[in-house]
C-alpha cells in the first residue's frame, strides 16, 4: 500500500513540476496578508459595542473586554484594572464574533477555467483571516495536505483561522466532482487531482476504509456529493448513502452531502444525512420536504453566494467587492474581466451552468422557505470557486441572506458565529465557538461600522483576533492596517 502511494505521488510530483516548468499553469507569488503579533500579553479593549452573536440578545454599549491565555476572562461596563495588557481603544466600535466559514476548500485556485492555475494554500488561509474568518470548514482536499496545514496552524508557523476537515469527498464513480474534474482539467493531471480529492466508489469500494483513512488523518467529518455536475452524471443511491452514514457513525462522524436539487436532498434524508451543502440550487423545495427536514432538525448551509458569482460571471457581469480586489490575484480578477469564450466550452458543462442561470432565484427562494420553516441555517462560501475568493465571499454570502433571503443582520451574523458554532461543536472541536461571553475562545473581529445598519460593514474590518493574539493585516501594497 505504501509502495503504491509513493510511486503514485512520485510521479504525481514529476508531472507536476514539468507542468510548472514548461509554464501551463498560473501561480500566485503574493505575499501573505497577515502575521501573529509578537506581543503575548494580555489585551484590554476598551469602550466597545459588543454583539455577543446571538441574535436575540441585545447589542451591549460601552463594555471593557479583558482577554487573557486566549479566552475572554471579564466583560464589564465598568473599568477594569489590566496593568500589564496591551489597550485597544475601540472608541465606540463593534466588536463581533470570529466568523466562521462553514464551507471552504483550501486548496482552490479561485481562477476561471480559462486560466489554469494552480493553488497558493498558505496565501488562501491567510485571506480568510485578513477577511474576519477565524475558523474554516474544509469540505474536501487533500489529506496529507490538509493534515499539515492543520498542524502548521496549530504551532503557530502559518497565521490562519483554526480549521476542520472532512478530507477526501465520498461519491459515486463517475460522478461529481471527478466528472467536473475530467471535462476541465486535461489528463493526467485531472487523475491526479481526483485521487488527492475524493474516493470514487464503485460496487467494489470499501466505504468503512475510505471512512476510517480519513479519520485516521485528522478528519472530524464525512462529506458525501449526491448532485450531477455536469447534468445526467452517476450520483449515490439511497442505500449507498445509508453504508456511508453507517460507516461514519461507527467512527463516531457526522455525514455532510453536498446536493443540488430536491431529489438528491430525499435520497439523502432517506440514507440518514441530516446536514447539507447547498439550498437545493436548481429546483424548487415542497412544503412535504421541508417538513421532514424540520421533523429530522437538519442544518443547511445555503452558499448563495457562490451560485450567484458563478452565474454573474457567466453572463460576462462579474461581481467583485472591494475585498475581493484586496485579497484576489490581480491576474485572476484580470482573466474574469475578460468575456467568457463561447466556442471550445464542454457542452455539458455548458448545459449546467444555464441551469443554475434559469434557476437564479430559486436558490434565495428556497432559502427563503427554509427559513420560514425554522430550519437551522448557517453560512459557508464554497470558496475558493470560480468567481469566489477566501474570505471575501463570506462577506457576500451575509450581503445576500440579508437581501434576499429575508435575514436580518444580526440574523446574518449569527448564522456565521452563534448557530454553526452551537449546532456544529462536535464538528468544531470545541465548545463556546461563535459567541462572545465570559470563558468563551477569543477569537473576534473589531469593525469600523455598525453592521446592524449596513451588512456590509463586517468587511469593514479594524482588527482581528484569533485565539487571543492580534493579528497583523497588509494591504496590497504591503502597508499595515
Amino acid at each position: 500500500m505504501k509502495s503504491r502511494e509513493f510511486k503514485r505521488h512520485g510521479i504525481g510530483f514529476l508531472v507536476l513540476f514539468l507542468l510548472i516548468s514548461s509554464g501551463c499553469f498560473h501561480r500566485t507569488t503574493l505575499p501573505l496578508l497577515t502575521a501573529y503579533s509578537e506581543d503575548e500579553r494580555p489585551i484590554l479593549i476598551t469602550h466597545a459595542d459588543l454583539f455577543t452573536g446571538n441574535a436575540d440578545e441585545a447589542v451591549r454599549e460601552g463594555v471593557n473586554i479583558l482577554i487573557e491565555d486566549g479566552r475572554i476572562v471579564r466583560i464589564s461596563a465598568d473599568a477594569i484594572d489590566a496593568p500589564a495588557a496591551q489597550v485597544i481603544p475601540a472608541d465606540g466600535r463593534m466588536i463581533i464574533p470570529g466568523l466562521i466559514d462553514s464551507h471552504v476548500h483550501i486548496n482552490g485556485a479561485g481562477a476561471p477555467p480559462t486560466l489554469k492555475a494552480l493553488p497558493n494554500p498558505d496565501r488562501n488561509m491567510s485571506a480568510f483571516l485578513y477577511a474576519g474568518i477565524t475558523t474554516v470548514v474544509d469540505t474536501g482536499g487533500p489529506l496529507t495536505d490538509l493534515q499539515d496545514m492543520a498542524a502548521r496552524i496549530e504551532r503557530m508557523e502559518l497565521s490562519g483561522p483554526r480549521m476542520v476537515y472532512a478530507g477526501k469527498i465520498l461519491a459515486q464513480a463517475g460522478g461529481h466532482p471527478a466528472a467536473m474534474i475530467r471535462s476541465l482539467v486535461f489528463w493526467p493531471f485531472s487523475s491526479l487531482i481526483i485521487s488527492d480529492i475524493m474516493f470514487e466508489l464503485d460496487a467494489d469500494a470499501d466505504i468503512p476504509e475510505a471512512v476510517r483513512e480519513n479519520k485516521a488523518h485528522g478528519a472530524r467529518f464525512t462529506k458525501i456529493v449526491v448532485d450531477q455536475i455536469p447534468l445526467n452524471v452517476p450520483s449515490l443511491s439511497t442505500q449507498r448513502v445509508s453504508e456511508i452514514v453507517d460507516a461514519a457513525h461507527h467512527e463516531g462522524m457526522e455525514t455532510v452531502a453536498h446536493i443540488g436539487s430536491e431529489d438528491d436532498m430525499l435520497t439523502c434524508l432517506e440514507g440518514g444525512v441530516r446536514i447539507f451543502i447547498h439550498g437545493p440550487y436548481r429546483s424548487t423545495l415542497s412544503d412535504e420536504t421541508i417538513r421532514k427536514m424540520k421533523q429530522e432538525n437538519c442544518l443547511v448551509i445555503p452558499t448563495t453566494a457562490v451560485f450567484d458569482n458563478l452565474e454573474l460571471w457567466a453572463q460576462n457581469r462579474p461581481h467583485f467587492s472591494p475585498l475581493d480586489a484586496e485579497i484576489a490575484d490581480p491576474v485572476i480578477l484580470e482573466a474574469y474581466r475578460k468575456p467568457l469564450p463561447r466556442e471550445g466550452a464542454d457542452p455539458e458543462m455548458a448545459a449546467w451552468i444555464m441551469d443554475a442561470i434559469q434557476y437564479e432565484q430559486i436558490k434565495f427562494d428556497n432559502v427563503v422557505k427554509m427559513k420560514a420553516a425554522g430550519i437551522s441555517l448557517i453560512a459557508g462560501s464554497d470558496s475558493i470557486n470560480v468567481a469566489s475568493f477566501p474570505g471575501a465571499t463570506l462577506h457576500r454570502e451575509l450581503e445576500l441572506l440579508v437581501t434576499r433571503c429575508g435575514f436580518t443582520p444580526p440574523e446574518a451574523v449569527a448564522a456565521a458565529t452563534y448557530i454553526p458554532g452551537k449546532r456544529y461543536a462536535g464538528i468544531l472541536g470545541m465548545q463556546g465557538m461563535g459567541y462572545l461571553t465570559e470563558g468563551a475562545p477569543a477569537d473576534l473581529v473589531i469593525l469600523n461600522g455598525d453592521f446592524r445598519r449596513d451588512i456590509s460593514q463586517t468587511s469593514n474590518i479594524h482588527e482581528v483576533i484569533l485565539k487571543g493574539r492580534r493579528i497583523l493585516r497588509f494591504g496590497p501594497d504591503r502597508s499595515e492596517k
